[in-house]
């Protein structure tokens, strides 16, 4: 067996055998690999997310919903007829199929009012319930 010295900058401990760190850097070590992992699935479901608005059946059924619904929910609610440029999921659907395709869980919405509930969303981590 080869022994190592840990691989933490100012660290003279020997690594675990097969590892680069010693037990006392180990798990900052393994957290950070977990917090990447994560990062990196969350970024995989992102990019499915934006993938499916770009499906042909999305845009066709995103189309028939905005000339079902015209005007923008949200102007709507305080009374301003805006005509809406967006279908928009109430309920975030963070990949979820049943969550896309639930017509109950669409709202036609203008280009102003979709891009501030998004960034409340993605940026505040706030939803509008």
């Amino acid at each position: 067996m080869v022994m190592k010295l840990c691989c933490a900058p100012g660290c003279d401990e020997v690594a675990i055998d097969g590892r680069a760190h010693c037990p006392e850097h180990a798990a900052a070590a393994d957290a950070r690999l977990r917090a990447r992992r994560d990062a990196a699935k969350t970024s995989a479901v992102a990019l499915a997310g934006a993938a499916f608005y770009r499906t042909r059946r999305w845009r066709k059924q995103s189309k028939l919903f905005l000339d079902r619904h015209p005007l923008c929910a949200d102007c709507a609610a305080i009374g301003i007829v805006t005509a809406a440029r967006e279908v928009d999921h109430i309920v975030p659907h963070r990949g979820d199929a049943r969550l896309m395709w639930d017509k109950s869980n669409w709202q036609s919405l203008c280009k102003p009012c979709h891009s501030r509930k998004t960034a409340r969303e993605v940026f505040a981590g706030c939803r509008r319930d």
